[in-house]
Order: structure tokens, then sequence, then C-alpha cells
């Protein structure tokens, strides 16, 4: 878990960075606030920036749902009752803000673990439920990235060959993990085979860390496998339903701000940046995030309203989530007192 100065440290990072990109995009940027982008924040419609935050607000409600279904079903014999939705969102929500200011949002896991062991699950139901969790967005985001990535081709041209190449990796990446599903050990040996051909030595921890990662997710599938396909079935329909109710908030807000919702593009835009925030470059993809999602909807959005746009978007999404995780851990950590 996140704790110390390293958490002021990575909150500050954080912030500042995504502060530091949205005033240059705001500012500086081809996509800066012009006359024009007064003249369009001026017949915003509230309804729709309200919807688009009620959104995000609905997807923290169905990830409780997800995590209160998967904890119900391994928990069995170890509590003496089911974990009750209102906890299973105050765990939700206490994780976000380590989420939100580390890396990949790696730190929201061991929060969601910790809080689960407190509700009366094992350390390795716990384990199982968060790496279920991840196993279940893994797939989603792949496929839907895959896709994505092949739609964006005739966006943005220029790039059709890196976003062909990179829809094949990812369709890669979901038939590997099927098989090392399938067949771990085969796949352990694979993973082997490529690590000694690259010959680092320096690759050492990073093979480790993809074994322990293998490991878990191996564990985990095992025990839904025996007695829970009927729970993963629908944890898997709760996953679909939490990306797709989070991934509407950028066309509401362009409907908020008069503009084409561009439904498909735009979901496939935010499959795309999904993938870029998990690539661990900056605490809560800070920086990244504002800058990718400007160059993704260019071609999508006028460029008096880009961005605009781009921060009304980290507004209802990032932000609220760092403010409302604060809150609530706060609200834990005075619990536990």
């Amino acid at each position: 878990m996140v704790n110390g100065s390293r958490k002021w440290t990575l909150l500050f990072v954080s912030i500042s960075t995504s502060i530091l990109a949205l005033v240059f995009i705001l500012l500086f940027s081809p996509y800066r606030i012009t006359p024009a982008t007064f003249e369009a924040i001026a017949e915003v419609n509230p309804l729709f920036l309200a919807l688009a935050l009620g959104m995000h607000i609905s997807s923290w409600l169905v990830w409780s749902f997800r995590l209160k279904l998967m904890s119900d079903f391994l928990s069995g014999a170890h509590t003496d009752g089911d974990l009750r939705l209102s906890q299973s969102l105050k765990i939700i929500l206490a994780s976000l803000f380590a989420a939100c200011i580390t890396p990949s949002q790696f730190g929201g896991e061991p929060v969601r673990i910790y809080l689960l062991r407190r509700s009366g699950l094992t350390v390795g139901d716990g384990t199982a439920i968060v790496f279920g969790e991840r196993s279940l967005d893994f797939m989603v985001g792949m496929i839907g990235g895959a896709i994505s990535f092949f739609l964006f081709r005739t966006v943005i041209p220029r790039y059709s060959g890196i976003f062909t190449a990179i829809g094949i990796i990812l369709i890669l990446g979901v038939l590997l993990m099927v098989y090392g599903i399938t067949r771990p050990d085969k796949l352990k040996r694979f993973i082997d085979w490529v690590f000694t051909k690259l010959k680092v030595h320096k690759m050492e921890r990073i093979r480790d860390k993809v074994y322990q990662e293998l490991e878990n997710f191996h564990e985990a599938h095992k025990k839904f496998q025996r007695e829970g396909k009927r729970t993963i079935r629908l944890a898997l329909l709760l996953t679909i339903a939490f990306w797709f109710v989070e991934f509407t908030i950028p066309p509401f807000l362009l409907l908020g701000l008069g503009a084409d919702p561009v439904w498909i593009y735009s979901i496939a835009a935010q499959f795309i940046l999904l993938i870029i925030a998990a690539i661990p470059i900056s605490p809560g993809s800070s920086g990244v995030s504002e800058l990718s999602s400007a160059y993704l909807y260019h071609t999508l959005v006028s460029t008096p309203l880009l961005g605009i746009f781009t921060l009304l978007w980290r507004l209802s999404t990032y932000y609220t989530s760092l403010i409302v995780g604060a809150i609530t851990s706060m609200k834990v950590i005075s619990e536990m007192k």
C-alpha cells in the first residue's frame, strides 16, 4: 500500500503533471482556448454534463456489484455473511485514491485486498478476487483495444500501419492469455525461451514478476473454474457494462458542448487511452492521458472545443475519483482507530 511521504510525493507529481498538461493544451497548444471557445461554453447544456458525471458515479456502482458478486462466491464459509453492497462500494472508493496516484493504477489493488481481508475474507481469497477483476478488465480491454486500433486507422491515416501492428499485438496478447489459462506450464516454458533469447541479465526481475503475475492469475482462475463458471459469466457481463458506462462519459460531454458525440469512435478512443494508461509512465497516467486524449480527439472534435473538452473529461473522471477516493480513504482510516 502507498503510505507516508511517498504517498504525498506521488499525489503532488500526479496533480502537478496533470495541471501542467492541461495548461499546455488550453493555453499553448494548437487546441488552445480562443474566443470561439468562450462562445461554445456559453451554449453548454449542463444536463449532459451532469449525465456525464452521473455515468462515472454509476460505473462505481457497477464495479461494486462485480466485487460483491465475486466476493460472495469465494467467501463461502469463511465469513459470517455476504459482503454488503455498501461495504463493497466503500472498498472500491477507498482504493480509488491509491489508484489515482500510482502508475497503471496498481496502488488500488493492495488497498482492495487489505479491505477485503478486514471484511472477513482470507488474504488468498482477496487476492484471487482482485486478480480475477484485473484479468476480466485485461481481456475486455485487449479485445476492445484491438478493435479500436483497427477503427482508428481511418481516423488518423498516417499512423495506420502502427495502429494495425498494435491491434495485431493485442489480439496475440488475448490468444496468449487464453493459452495461458489452458496450458500454464507450456506458457511458462515459452516465456523462459523468450527471456533466454533476449540475454539481458537485468531482465531477470521482470521475468520473475511475470512469473508471479502468471501464478496469481492461474490460482485465481482455478478457484473460479471449479464451481464459479456462472459467477465468471456474470462478472464478465458486469465488466463489459462497467467499461461501457465509463466510456459513454466523453460522448455526453460532447453533447453538452453542442458537438457530435461520435459514439463509436469516441468509445474506441477510450479503449486506446485505456491501453496507454496501462503503461507505467507517470502516477495516475497524469499528463499522458491529457495529451493522448487531445491528440486522439483532434480529428473528432472541432479545435475550439478540444481543450475545454479535455479539461471536462479529466474533471469528470480523474479528479472526481481522486477527491472521492481521498475522502473515503480518510473515513476508512478514521474507522480503524
